[in-house]
């Protein structure tokens, strides 16, 4: 007979075996979350390290601005106008504001600054040309001026004064019709930046230097004589007046400008580069560029 065998039961009291993975899960600490902690620390600690090693010292700003005029000692007769234009530089370190006012006025005269140009943006290095019309009295005798103030918004304390000179002790000769040719002296800038394109003027060539990359002193092999305009203010032969013989020789706004003016007046036009040399910067050289012109007439034949 086979022997019986007797298996012993498992007391009360005897240690249950238990190796399964998750027993031993439940019965360890959860170190995560703080694993997860020191990760987020370190990684605010390494992004500050590197935002400290990438930080420069922000750049010292200066504000700066000069002040100049493309021609000045206008002679004008009284009760009559003439046109300045102002040159105002940044010579600061960022673009800037400039807020343009009289500050006297000896002269009474009446002081126009162009509309929408009274406040001006400048960018740092850069010039802008403004138009200023004084109209003297019919009073007016001698040597007259009046003098603007140009501020700066950046830096209050920041103030340039420029003088203008009016000689009144002037008379001016025959008034321009359509269909009259003239005779004229001129200076070009361009509006945005005041490089200079071309002039008729000695003065301009010896003292202004702002010019376009290509434009040299033509001097001397180009006399600086006044520059000769037939039929002005006229669209074709007859048009708009039967003393028209035949189309204007200049650009529609240099042209349109000299009609009315006084042999010995100097005004100033801002031309838009529609009435120039158009719209288009591959047409000409100066297409897509507004134009500023000093324009002397000097007779009418």
């Amino acid at each position: 007979m086979a022997k019986r065998v007797v298996r012993k039961s498992k007391g009360k009291n005897a240690p249950d075996l238990n190796y399964r993975e998750d027993s031993i899960q439940t019965s360890r600490p959860d170190t995560r979350p703080a694993i997860i902690a020191l990760a987020l620390v370190i990684l605010l600690i390494g992004s500050g390290l590197y935002l400290t090693s990438n930080t420069t010292d922000s750049p010292e700003v200066s504000y700066g601005v000069e002040t100049s005029l493309l021609t000045d000692n206008h002679n004008t007769a009284p009760g009559y106008d003439t046109d300045f234009v102002l040159l105002i530089e940044n010579t600061g370190s960022i673009a800037d504001t400039f807020e343009i006012s009289v500050k006297s006025n000896d002269g009474g005269f009446t002081i126009t600054i162009e509309e929408g140009y009274e406040s001006v943006v400048v960018n740092n290095g850069k010039i802008k040309p403004i138009i200023v019309n004084v109209e003297t009295s019919s009073s007016s005798k001698g040597m007259l001026y009046s003098t603007l103030e140009i501020k700066s918004k950046g830096d209050n304390s920041l103030i340039s004064n420029i003088k203008l000179n009016v000689n009144c002790d002037h008379t001016f000769g025959n008034q321009t019709l359509i269909g009259d040719t003239v005779n004229a002296h001129y200076a070009g800038i361009l509006a945005n930046n005041g490089q200079l394109f071309d002039s008729s003027m000695n003065s301009i060539w010896d003292n202004y230097q702002n010019r376009m990359d290509d434009v040299n002193d033509p001097r001397p092999g180009r006399p600086m004589d006044p520059l000769t305009a037939g039929n002005i203010g006229c669209n074709f032969d007859g048009d708009p007046s039967a003393d028209c013989e035949g189309t204007r020789q200049m650009i529609k706004g240099f042209d349109g400008k000299m009609v009315g003016m006084y042999e010995g007046q100097t005004l100033a036009v801002r031309i838009p580069a529609v009435d120039a040399y158009g719209i288009d910067p591959n047409g000409h050289s100066l297409g897509g560029h507004d134009l500023i012109f000093v324009i002397d007439l000097v007779s009418k034949s």
